[in-house]
């Protein structure tokens, strides 16, 4: 009887040791910081890095891109194909509602697909257009009851493509696929997604007050708590997220301090930061999304010619530059290592997706220079991050240049927030640039350089026709990634990560692929 009393009691002390030692616990609030500034949280029309992160944690599509990067089950708790990949029907959760009680249907899917591709919207979202009919809708020439979204009932809803796609269920977790509830859209009287006041949300997250989203300059935020009528396969631990706008700079410029201090609970960091942040006590989130090389802007005076731009990628030495960075991969191409085509690897062993080193390349380069009326090639800046891998590898492109171009270049080192806010406002020349996948299919990595896309500026008719009809297999693929190769505007040569740090004090942040964080599990000491 005593033994048996005494092993009961040993049993309850170690549960409490070990709860004691965790001591990760639910309902905390956490803090992370918004690149941009966020004017609006409509799906169908919001742009931007920030208005994306709050509305992953407000909204759920059909499906959600996991860590590992795998499609799993969102708002749809299941799907079906047919044989050949252009039909897709998903199956609604019975019990999902909006966060004002309102029961989520197919209609709902329907109505926000319809709306992100009228003209009305303004975006007619290129991600929409494999839906069948979706382009000529947008252009006018065709009615809504020709698009293939159809509620098949409530809770089921069929999508029809224009080609086979068997990585199409991945491209529903993006933002234009949300639902919108008509009803609600509509009394909204054109405010909808512009305040907190004017929206009803169906994710984990919801406004907890009209007060939710600040907007007064020094102070603007957006924080959103944990919803109550979130039905997902889920639980939500977190009581809050505070998406800070307006932030303290030194969290760009000494991230792991941030980290440690508890200010802030997740931060994108470089390798170098992160190696420090994980020596103090940061857990280390790392996604292998990320191809690194130079990125030239074709709408800069300097780089508008094509011919003249290709000088800048055939001069380069690829051995000295592989050499900067020993301990990284090189690139095979423009696709990172999370992209993968129906499941298997983009690139097959020994694939070169990329410009090749030309030592005749230079011979034609007096008669270039007379046909584009100039005396030299012109000098240009390339800005790169200020640590040493990336002066580094950016000083080999200028000793490349400098001794077979005929000039001087230069380079600009920036902190963090000012390479980002270069970048997005295309005020550069030439950068040292890392291209994240945002998500896990080619036709994610393929869309960063259609003519609405940045930082790239390509602004190619050609290009952007052939993302419009791409069939979504490996020869199409391939022959829109041949044809960006011949626009000189990308040169891949490192595979990277992407790295996170988080606050000492939380555990359960996960970060995707597609760029999203996953707040849902995170718990605090």
């Amino acid at each position: 009887m005593w033994k048996r009393i005494l092993c009961a009691a040993l049993c309850v002390a170690l549960c409490c040791l070990c709860s004691g030692c965790s001591g990760y616990k639910s309902g905390k609030t956490f803090t992370y910081p918004l690149s941009q500034n966020v004017t609006s949280l409509d799906p169908q029309t919001a742009s931007g890095s920030g208005a994306e992160m709050v509305i992953d944690s407000l909204f759920e599509g059909l499906c959600r891109i996991d860590q590992e990067g795998n499609v799993i089950p969102g708002a749809a708790k299941k799907w079906e194909a047919n044989e050949d990949d252009t039909q897709f029907t998903f199956f609604l959760r019975s019990n999902a509602q909006w966060s004002d009680g309102t029961p989520l249907t197919a209609q709902d899917f329907v109505f926000g697909i319809t709306r992100a591709l009228s003209s009305s919207t303004g975006t007619a979202a290129e991600e929409l257009m494999m839906i069948q009919n979706a382009a000529a809708f947008s252009r006018g020439e065709a009615d809504a009851s020709a698009l293939g979204v159809t509620a098949q009932d409530e809770h089921t809803l069929v999508i029809r493509l224009e080609e086979s796609n068997p990585d199409f269920p991945a491209l529903t977790a993006q933002a234009p696929y949300m639902p919108c509830n008509q009803a609600y859209f509509e009394a909204c009287s054109g405010h909808y997604g512009l305040s907190s006041e004017y929206l009803i949300t169906n994710g984990p997250f919801t406004f907890g007050s009209i007060y939710a989203w600040q907007t007064d300059s020094g102070k603007r935020s957006i924080t959103v708590t944990r919803s109550d009528t979130y039905r997902g396969d889920r639980k939500v631990k977190p009581a809050s997220i505070t998406f800070l706008i307006d932030y303290d700079d030194s969290w760009d410029t000494d991230p792991v301090q941030a980290l440690v201090k508890g200010e802030a609970d997740i931060l994108p960091v470089t390798e170098s930061p992160a190696a420090d942040a994980k020596e103090q006590g940061c857990g280390i989130l790392e996604l292998d999304d990320a191809v690194t090389g130079l990125l030239l802007n074709p709408q800069c005076e300097k780089l508008e010619n094509t011919t003249l731009r290709s000088l800048f990628f055939k001069t380069l030495d690829r051995a000295a530059l592989l050499a900067q960075r020993l301990d990284t991969q090189e690139a095979p191409g423009i696709m990172p290592a999370c992209v993968t085509l129906d499941g298997e690897p983009y690139y097959g062993e020994g694939a070169q997706a990329y410009t090749l080193q030309d030592s005749d390349a230079t011979q034609g380069l007096s008669s270039l220079l007379s046909q584009l009326k100039l005396e030299q090639v012109p000098s240009i800046t390339v800005i790169c991050l200020d640590d040493p891998d990336s002066v580094a590898v950016t000083n080999c492109f200028l000793s490349a240049w400098n001794a077979s171009l005929g000039n001087a270049f230069n380079l600009e080192r920036l902190s963090y927030s000012q390479f980002q806010s270069r970048i997005a406002s295309g005020d550069y020349e030439a950068a040292l640039y890392t291209l994240r996948a945002r998500g896990t299919t080619p036709y994610d990595v393929l869309r960063a350089f259609e003519s609405t896309a940045s930082p790239t500026l390509l602004q190619s008719e050609a290009y952007d026709q052939g993302l419009l009809s791409l069939e979504f297999d490996l020869a199409s693929y391939q022959e829109l990634e041949n044809l960006l190769m011949e626009q000189y505007v990308f040169y891949p040569i490192f595979q990277d990560l992407t790295y996170y740090a988080t606050n000492p004090n939380t555990r359960g942040i996960a970060v995707s692929p597609d760029q999203s964080i996953d707040f849902t599990d995170a718990r605090k000491r």
